[in-house]
This record gives structure tokens, sequence and C-alpha cells, in this order.
């Protein structure tokens, strides 16, 4: 037992320089209010689509959030809201890009969700045709970062910029070696079972991981990259999940928004593009 969780531990932390480093850049554009308003305004264009799908591709749930936020709002329309949702990687691409064994898998993971972001965005815009607002330009509305705390451009201390990197940074890790010790002990007590099983139903894998991926937590992007990394669900499953996860987007979507039912109906359109793709993808390649 003592060896599974040194062997947890050790390809943890070979993580931890990377992974705080990606949140540090994270901090630094989440504080940054003037590209903030650029992005509401983008949103709100002809091209919003394709802009959500470029923001919504960095590793983390802010602009999730925030998109979810002006959904509501009547900001930006829904085929938008859905680019940002389904390119969003939350701490899915720092654990693949920093793993020497899927660093490809990652980029590869990227530009597959970018590109189905952008064609899902256009084409539920084309058929939403409700008039959006204007955001007025005096505007102090506050915005949340991922993990919950005020994104604003007042001066701070080393410590008051480094505060949320460190403990975006020390979550996650404490996500990973849990979870790696966890699959450590059931790959060791019963990996030939789960692996027979996984193969045998290769093509349910998609429909699971989906659901997974709809859990508004950081944690379930987490289990869904490290079943890949344990050679345990497809490619397609990990697209799957990938897709339908948001962070913790939909927990603002259905605490913010006016109607349950649009909340309920943003959530089944996500699960059933996660599934789609997945599916898509286990059957082509």
């Amino acid at each position: 037992m003592w060896e599974i969780v040194q062997d947890a531990l050790k390809d943890s932390l070979v993580m931890l320089p990377f992974l705080f480093a990606l949140y540090v850049l994270i901090e630094l554009l989440e504080n940054n209010q003037s590209a903030r308003r650029k992005t509401v305004r983008l949103l709100n264009g002809k091209y919003g689509a394709l802009i959500a799908g470029s923001v919504g591709v960095v590793p983390q749930c802010g602009f999730s959030v925030m998109a979810s936020d002006l959904y509501v709002r009547n900001y930006i329309k829904l085929g938008t809201l859905i680019a940002v949702f389904v390119a969003t990687s939350d701490e899915a691409l720092p654990l693949l890009i920093t793993n020497a064994d899927t660093f490809v898998t990652g980029w590869i993971v990227l530009a597959v969700k970018f590109v189905y972001a952008c064609i899902l965005g256009y084409v539920i815009n084309f058929f939403d045709k409700k008039q959006l607002e204007e955001p007025t330009e005096d505007e102090h509305e506050k915005h949340l970062g991922c993990c919950h705390h005020e994104m604003n451009d007042e001066k701070r201390t080393v410590w008051g910029f480094l505060k949320h990197p460190v403990i975006h940074t020390v979550k996650i890790m404490i996500y990973i070696i849990v979870i790696n010790i966890i699959f450590g002990g059931l790959m060791y007590m019963y990996g030939d079972s789960i692996a027979n099983f996984m193969m045998q139903t290769e093509y349910l894998q998609p429909l699971v991981c989906s659901l997974v991926g709809l859990i508004p937590n950081c944690a379930s992007s987490v289990v869904i990259t490290q079943l890949y990394s344990q050679n345990i669900i497809t490619m397609g499953a990990l697209l799957a999940g990938l897709v339908t996860n948001s962070g913790i987007a939909l927990t603002v979507l259905f605490r913010k928004a006016r109607k349950v039912g649009d909340a309920l109906l943003i959530v089944g359109i996500m699960y059933v593009a996660g599934v789609v793709l997945g599916l898509l993808w286990t059957a082509v390649f």
C-alpha cells in the first residue's frame, strides 16, 4: 500500500511547478479589467462564437463563469455561451500538457474542442433570434474568477497576487494526489477486471463521461483526465467528458437564471454535444 502512495506522490508532484506557473499567468489575465471589457464587446458581435471558443480554451473556468453571468443578463446569445462552455478546459489542459505521455493529446483535445465549440456556437446562434441588450459604459459589476474571488485591477502586494494561484495549485494537487492513490489502489487490486470491462463497454464510455463532466467542480475534469492517463477510458470518452465540463459555471447559471428550464436546456445541449462528439471520435478513430 505504501508503494502505491509513493508512486502517486511522485507522479503528482512532478506537475507542481508547471501548474503553479500556469495559474500565475491565468491570474494576470483574470485581473485585467480592460481586457475583460473588450471581451464582452467582442462576444456581443457577429464573431462572438469564434471569440468565445478562443477565450474558452484558456485553461481555467473564469471565462465560463463570466459567460454565464453575461448570458443571464442577455448580453450574449445561447450559441456564444455554449461555445465558451464547450471550449473550456478547466484543469484538464494543464494536467495533459504537463504530462510527457499526454502532451500531444492535450493539444489535440484543445484543437478539437475549439473547432467543435465554434461550429456549435454558430449553428445555435443562427437559430437564436433574441434581441441582445447592450452593456452600459459606467457598469461596475463584479466578476468572479475561477476560485470565486473578485477580479479587479487594484494594486496588490506580492502575496495578494500570488494567493489565488497558490490556493488553486494546492487544491488541484490534492485532487490529483487523492485520485492517483485511489486509481493506483484500484488498478493494483482490480486492474485487469476494470480494463476488460472498459474495453467491452467502449461505446458506453462517452455517455458516462459526459455525465461526469457535467458535475460543476474542477474535480470532474481531473477525474476524467486521470482516467485517460491511466488508459482506463478512450480518447472519445475523454473528449465527451471535457466537452460537457465547464468548471463551476453551471452552478452560477442555475443560481442566476431567470427560469430553471433555460438552465436545464443548456445542460441538455451540453450533454448531447459531449455524447455525439465522443461517439463519433470512437467510431472514426
